[in-house]
């Protein structure tokens, strides 16, 4: 009888010990969210192509072919910091607005051609071929990898599929036909 308590003992005494040093590890575990609950409902826009420079101006457009994050990386004038991408991570919709006009007077018969590219870190980036964009002749979504403005002032929206993905960033590149000023600007909510 003697030999059965000291083997009950030993065996309760080591259940209490490995639940103790479990939950003073954390073995039950905790699920956690990375996104703060302030973020669930954030809305964001960002304008690409803002300026060029530290002292640049006004200009809400480029004149040239462009890649975004070909800028001078600066403190815009609300304090935040400008490397020429906008950073989605944790969004449910991002949504595009490719423009095209001539505010300047230099000319606007070209086209201009937009596409996005995505990267995980904000050094390395990709290309994104899963633009969604309504055309007016169909209900449905067609996903294409880049989008192409007419000449005259307009603007084309386009929603980002990130359905099964989660970039970190996108930054916006387009290539001009002749002429014109070549905006884009995204918005995200979370």
């Amino acid at each position: 009888m003697k030999t059965l308590h000291k083997i009950l003992f030993i065996i309760l005494g080591v259940v209490v010990g490995v639940g103790i040093l479990g939950f003073a590890n954390g073995v039950l575990g905790t699920i956690t969210d990375d996104l703060v609950s302030s973020e669930a409902g954030r809305f964001k826009s960002y304008e690409f192509f803002a300026s060029t420079t530290p002292s640049g101006g006004t200009l809400q457009a480029t004149t040239t072919s462009a890649t975004s994050t070909n800028i001078i990386p600066s403190f815009d004038s609300n304090g935040r910091y400008d490397s020429g991408y906008f950073v989605i991570a944790g969004a449910k919709k991002v949504s595009f607005f490719f423009g095209r006009g001539d505010t300047l007077g230099n000319g606007n018969s070209g086209s201009s051609v937009f596409s996005v590219e995505v990267s995980p870190n904000g050094t390395d980036w990709y290309g994104w071929k899963r633009l969604n964009q309504n055309v007016a002749t169909s209900t449905n979504e067609w996903q294409v990898e880049n989008i192409s403005v007419a000449a005259g002032t307009s603007t084309t929206l386009t929603g980002m599929d990130i359905r099964n993905h989660s970039p970190y960033a996108v930054r916006c590149i387009v290539v001009e036909t002749t002429d014109g000023e070549h905006r884009c600007r995204a918005t995200a909510n979370w």
